[in-house]
């Protein structure tokens, strides 16, 4: 059986990145609801965003609940049919019988890798060095080291594939928290919480996407990030509702970092992708008494400048409307930050900075997961 292998992708003409991320699978066995539900996500991929606007699908890790090999082909099976390149991570439930041979055989032959999206490097880490679920081992440090240096030194920025919080880690968190305060990292994006939640340090973004086989809260789906001029946009979409407007650019000031770039106080530029069944028309942007129509050369990315020089400094409410050629409206919106950030102050554990309720994002604020509020799975 191939097994898929990302070294490079094509950068888009849109100059953003965007991906998909399929939450922890713990799969089984064949005809499990968790089984359904993925062979229904990946349809609705194909349908709706490998059209266009999407770079990669992302499975971070616990793809097999026990680590079996029948669990393993189930998956795979599925991810053969998606018409998107697609990469995953080793979990703790992934190495339940102590061993990598069903991961190198169904998802990867190497169990972590670096592959690159224009000026974004992807590292893919494997927090269980040690073949044990309990282990939380990092130990290709010297290697990520070396890769992160070369990418500050050629001026890209980095996302790191993790299956779990960094202080999650009993071996190799504190050594990956030198290199996230050192290096240009814009996100550690992640699973193992069995839910939604987003944090920020005020260095680095960390996002963390609901499971998809063990799930206590919410409605199964998948998230969909993107890097759009190193500001990162995050929203959780509910299995049958793909519809999205994802305002990339500017950022929302709850995921402002020191490393997002800020934006000018005479003017903003506006870019707003679009996923729907049905082809998108025309999308605008609205925040107090200004409105503006985007441009679109792709039908996915859409792009204006609103003159924001008569809004006073403060947090403003910017509103993204998409039309489709069907006459479904889809909305989206931000908190736009206008003049100088706040000072903030930020937890040292990297976590206990998540920013809490964020519905409409799909952030409810509950923890209902094995490692917070929810079942010993």
């Amino acid at each position: 059986m191939p097994t898929p292998i990302i070294d490079s992708l094509p950068f888009s003409t849109s100059k953003t990145v965007s991906w998909i991320h399929i939450g922890d699978l713990h799969m089984t066995r064949p005809g499990e609801q968790n089984e359904i539900d993925l062979g229904r996500i990946v349809d609705e991929i194909n349908a709706v965003y490998a059209k266009g606007g999407v770079d990669f699908v992302y499975i971070p890790g616990d793809i097999a609940d026990d680590g079996s090999a029948v669990a393993y082909e189930v998956v795979r099976l599925h991810l053969d049919r998606l018409e998107i390149p697609w990469c995953g991570i080793v979990g703790d439930h992934d190495v339940h019988e102590e061993r990598f041979d069903n991961f190198r055989r169904y998802i990867s032959d190497t169990l972590y890798s670096r592959f690159t999206i224009g000026p974004y490097r992807f590292f893919r880490l494997n927090a269980f060095s040690i073949p044990r679920p309990d282990s939380f081992a990092l130990e290709q440090l010297q290697w990520l080291e070396r890769e992160l240096q070369e990418c500050s030194e050629a001026g890209d920025w980095a996302v790191l594939l993790l299956h779990c919080y960094p202080s999650d880690l009993k071996q190799g968190g504190e050594d990956l928290k030198r290199l996230l305060r050192r290096y240009p990292v814009l996100l550690v994006d992640m699973g193992h919480t069995h839910y939604n939640e987003l944090s920020n340090d005020g260095s680095t973004l960390y996002s963390a996407t609901r499971s998809t086989g063990q799930i206590e809260e919410g409605s199964v789906g998948y998230s969909v990030t993107t890097l759009d001029n190193n500001v990162v946009s995050w929203h959780f979409v509910e299995l049958d509702s793909p519809e999205l407007v994802a305002i990339t650019y500017p950022p929302d000031e709850r995921l402002v970092t020191k490393r997002t770039n800020s934006q000018p106080l005479n003017g903003c530029s506006v870019r707003v992708k679009t996923w729907a069944p049905a082809p998108v028309r025309s999308v605008s942007v609205k925040t107090g008494d200004l409105q503006t129509s985007l441009d679109s050369q792709d039908g996915v990315t859409w792009e204006g400048r609103c003159d924001i020089t008569s809004l006073p400094n403060g947090v403003h409410d910017l509103e993204a409307t998409a039309i489709g050629e069907d006459g479904k409206e889809h909305f989206s919106s931000i908190r736009l930050r206008v003049g100088p950030m706040p000072k903030r102050s930020f937890a040292e554990v990297d976590q206990d900075n998540a920013i809490g309720e964020w519905r409409e994002r799909g952030l409810l604020g509950t923890q209902l997961g094995p490692n917070k509020n929810g079942k010993k799975w």
